[in-house]
């Protein structure tokens, strides 16, 4: 595996243990307590950031798919989702609430590692063209978004969410991170 790989092999790894020792700093009488994001539970934070990793694969085939596509198509598909955005954070907000509900702390660690593997795999077969290749995304989904992310962007993407989000969470629902 090339560097540019080999280092994004480790900031998918690095991203998994801090997600799995989020987990399991959360006492479980925390776990449903209100986080330092006013919006959500601890629970629902650590659904949101696996949402985060589990977006990546289906975004990585439609990337391939719109280079094979005439450019107006990505930045048509950009625009529409862009205006889509109140859709977007209602589902946003409403699913971890959901997510939580259904999935315990274990189910969210196995999902993880799931999504994990198959994200690596995929950049195992990933050459430095493959890495370089991007499309457009909507801006206004996320601030991390930009007009034109490469496959490398968005592979690093999970781990930069999960940062920003891992900090909201609280050990007793007081504020406090774990």
């Amino acid at each position: 595996m090339d560097a540019q790989r080999e280092q994004i092999h480790r900031e998918l790894d690095r991203g998994r243990a801090a997600f799995r020792a989020a987990l399991d700093a959360i006492p479980p009488e925390a776990w449903r307590a209100r986080s330092r994001n006013p919006g959500w539970t601890n629970a629902e934070v650590c659904f949101h950031v696996l949402l985060g990793f589990l977006l990546v694969p289906p975004l990585l085939r439609l990337m391939r798919w719109m280079a094979w596509l005439p450019g107006w198509c990505d930045a048509g598909f950009a625009r529409l989702l862009d205006a889509a955005t109140p859709l977007f954070h209602r589902v946003n907000a409403l699913g971890p609430r959901v997510g939580a509900r259904l999935l315990s702390r274990q189910a969210l660690a196995r999902l993880l590692d799931r999504v994990h593997a198959r994200i690596v795999r995929r950049l195992e077969r990933m050459d430095a063209r493959d890495l370089r290749r991007g499309m457009r995304y909507p801006t206004r989904w996320d601030s991390r978004f930009r007009s034109v992310m490469t496959a490398e962007e968005l592979l690093r993407y999970p781990v930069a969410h999960m940062e920003h989000h891992l900090r909201q969470l609280a050990a007793g629902g007081g504020g406090r991170p774990p």
